[in-house]
């Protein structure tokens, strides 16, 4: 007898063996999505993104090129309307210690090259603050995925206990604790 995993349904059987079929995924649920068409081309005016292809990316030359097209429509992306709004989908806490303390300049600056990385990856991840309310770090960050890769580079880079926390929304609360 077959078992199909979690979010899979079995298609039927070929040459005796089940055929797993991966259910579609719900849409999106994050409200700034902008309603594009698939082949419209927009350019965001804060950041400089481009958007073409139903893809968000960066490119300087492409977006001064094509910002001089009269098709091309003009919009704020969702990475930038987030962080207007201070609306997040990830969080990550740094809680106070000695070495946060004695480090946090060198830790700040670990946290900023990574989501210039990510940002060439996605260019709709980025961090929408850095609040320090009584000695804590609190980064707020547009996707979980940005969240969860700045908790793997605290953990790789600083040591420390790190836990993932998700929600049912996908909102990814990471907590980060290094107490000596």
């Amino acid at each position: 007898m077959s078992t199909t995993r979690p979010g899979r349904k079995s298609g039927g059987r070929r040459g005796g063996q089940a055929v797993h079929v991966r259910q579609n995924l719900p849409e999106s649920t994050d409200p700034y999505q902008l309603r594009l068409d698939p082949g419209e081309v927009a350019a965001c005016s804060e950041c400089h993104a481009l958007y073409q292809r139903r893809h968000w990316f960066f490119d300087e030359d492409a977006y001064l090129r094509d910002t001089m097209q009269p098709e091309t429509r003009m919009v704020l992306c969702p990475a930038c309307q987030k962080i207007r709004d201070r609306y997040a989908e990830g969080r990550v806490t740094l809680h106070p210690s000695p070495f946060l303390h004695t480090h946090k300049e060198e830790i700040l600056c670990s946290i900023r090259n990574e989501e210039a990385r990510a940002k060439g990856n996605n260019p709709l991840g980025r961090i929408v603050e850095i609040p320090e309310p009584d000695g804590t770090l609190v980064v707020t960050t547009t996707n979980e995925k940005l969240a969860q890769r700045i908790g793997r580079l605290l953990k790789s880079t600083s040591q420390g206990q790190t836990t993932y926390q998700w929600s049912e929304s996908r909102f990814l609360s990471v907590e980060w604790r290094r107490p000596d």
